[in-house]
């Protein structure tokens, strides 16, 4: 009966959202890139070779996605691999990968939307990342035939899916899925109490553990920051900088109003803006001048100026990289709506410090329980923690130590993945 309530407001809501679309060139986009991606995979051949498809929400679903392609084409190099995404944030740059055969819009969630794709291609198994678990994908889907999984599940107590009319939606959709693979064992409980007691609830792990240590051993940075390092090694070693990655305006408030309240710090700082806008970082830039040299990477990359108090990074590509170089980081997003990416501080032994909205990261979680991540609830508690790590190295490297740990034991979820979903396929 959900399904049917849920199918009635998407006739209900979708012309509406069409007609409302032709106003805006990210509306218009909406449709007419999926309309162009669809028109493309149809063209596809996949010579006779099983179709396995995964689906991830965004960019961070996608790193995920992509280290499991990579463990299923080792196993089987002739699998045939659809990815798709939702967001139109999603840049066919970052599609992009050896490992993937066709990738694409995934179609508006109406009950019709996947037939073609499901009689094109007959996908043996669907594997949607983390949390996008669209009602009539999963129930199309498992009625054409093929297996249904929810990998590096993420679900946190106080999930809107499991409120209201979206946990009955939530609990009739998970109806069609063979098996959830939690990413820690701790959302296990939030799984099982959406499902039977005949759908599988294994805590697998994290395939982003793979994908970020595969990024760091194997992929090298953008030749401006590898020259930037050169350049800059004697400042950078003499004295590590802080590390503020993705942050927003809450994020580098509290920045400055801690240098207000510790102005002989000796500290020098990265900061990388979630998203750079010119008027913000002018305004962040003069205020910072009043503690320091402030300079964008942009202005100084080539050597041409000196070595700032405040590095502004306005350039893509550089952040995970520049991990290796701190002394301890800040991970932007727990202010604001959700914690950014952990993992890939945390690979490079650094102790972490962010807000209090980390219920979207079980790793980070964990981390905290662990005690490598401070969590700061206030900005009195990030003043304090952020003095607290400055102050003592030896914290620092205990903590940092204990972060690198967790991440290189939660290594190997892409295998322990295909080895569930796919135990009669490989020796």
């Amino acid at each position: 009966m959900i399904y049917f309530f849920y199918n009635l407001f998407l006739f209900l809501i979708y012309p509406l959202f069409y007609g409302l679309s032709r106003f805006s060139s990210k509306g218009r986009n909406a449709f007419s890139q999926r309309k162009s991606d669809l028109k493309q995979l149809l063209s596809l051949d996949t010579k006779g070779r099983e179709t396995v498809w995964l689906h991830a929400a965004s960019v961070g679903e996608l790193d995920q996605a992509r280290a499991l392609a990579q463990a299923i084409k080792k196993k089987n190099p002739n699998k045939f691999i659809l990815q798709s995404v939702f967001s139109n944030s999603v840049t066919s740059k970052q599609l992009n990968d050896p490992h993937f055969d066709g990738t694409f819009l995934l179609p508006f969630d109406l009950p019709f939307a996947y037939d073609s794709i499901l009689n094109k291609f007959f996908p043996k198994t669907l594997i949607v990342l983390a949390w996008d678990t669209w009602p009539n994908l999963l129930k199309q889907t498992k009625r054409s035939g093929a297996k249904t999984y929810l990998a590096c599940a993420s679900l946190s107590s106080d999930s809107g899916r499991k409120k209201g009319i979206v946990h009955s939606l939530t609990k009739a959709s998970f109806y069609y899925l063979d098996g959830i693979f939690p990413s820690h064992e701790i959302l296990v409980p939030e799984f099982k109490s959406l499902v039977s007691s005949s759908v599988e609830v294994s805590p697998l792990g994290d395939t982003r553990f793979d994908s970020v240590l595969n990024k760091i051993e194997s992929s090298s940075p953008p030749e401006s920051f590898v020259n930037f390092s050169k350049t800059f090694r004697s400042e950078i070693q003499n004295n590590p900088p802080v590390l503020f990655g993705s942050t927003y305006p809450v994020c580098e408030s509290y920045l400055i109003s801690f240098l207000e309240k510790n102005t002989s710090s000796k500290e020098n700082y990265w900061i990388f803006p979630h998203k750079w806008e010119n008027s913000r970082m002018e305004e962040v830039s003069e205020k910072l001048k009043r503690f320091g040299t402030v300079s964008k990477f942009s202005e100084i990359k080539d050597g041409s100026a000196s070595y700032p108090n405040f590095l502004l990074v306005d350039e893509m590509g550089i952040l995970a990289f520049a991990y290796r170089y701190a002394k301890l980081a800040y991970v932007g997003g727990g202010f604001h709506h959700r914690i950014h990416n952990t993992i890939e501080p945390a690979a490079f032994s650094l102790p972490l410090l962010t807000g209090p909205k980390i219920t979207n990261a079980p790793e980070a979680i964990v981390m905290q329980k662990l005690g490598g991540l401070k969590r700061c609830g206030t900005k009195e508690e990030f003043h304090n923690n952020l003095n607290l790590l400055l102050s003592s190295s030896d914290l620092r490297s205990d903590l940092g130590t204990k972060n690198r740990k967790f991440v290189l034991e939660n290594r190997g979820a892409s295998e322990k993945i295909c080895s569930r979903v796919f135990s009669n396929d490989f020796p």
